[in-house]
């Protein structure tokens, strides 16, 4: 089974509502994070959604089962790009560049759904140091 550990602080909890918008989706594989503005390619500022099956937070550790080998990476206005990135990838890259998130780490909203599917129960989190088993 896939899992990802991550050292998670929980802070506050909200509630988010995306409604999808039709737009052009890219190869975030090939070219991650990246639209050609003016020419010349250009990295943007983009949000990343990781979905698993299960998750359970112990000990300020989050841990994600059934983590999916995709993740999905998309930006807002302007750009309004689309696409997805190896999961595994994504992770390999946490440490890399001046403004990595190994030096700045980035907030999260973890979402649980009930069984059901009537209720949700959300959490934002501060994430460091992921480590991924079972995807390579």
């Amino acid at each position: 089974m896939t899992s990802l550990r991550i050292g998670a602080l929980v802070g506050v909890a909200i509630t988010l509502l995306f409604v999808p918008q039709s737009g052009l989706a890219q190869d975030a594989i090939q070219a991650p994070g990246q639209k050609h503005i003016g020419g010349k390619p250009q990295i943007i500022p983009s949000l990343a959604v990781l979905n698993s099956r299960g998750a359970g937070l112990t000990d300020g550790k989050l841990t994600m089962s059934g983590v999916t080998p995709n993740s999905i990476i998309f930006a807002d206005r302007p750009y309004r790009t689309a696409g997805h990135v190896l999961t595994s990838e994504f992770i390999k890259q946490w440490g890399e560049g001046k403004d990595s998130f190994a030096k700045d780490p980035p907030n999260a909203t973890i979402s649980v759904l009930s069984k059901d599917g009537n209720s949700v129960e959300d959490a934002v989190v501060e994430l460091r140091s992921p480590k991924l088993e079972g995807i390579t």
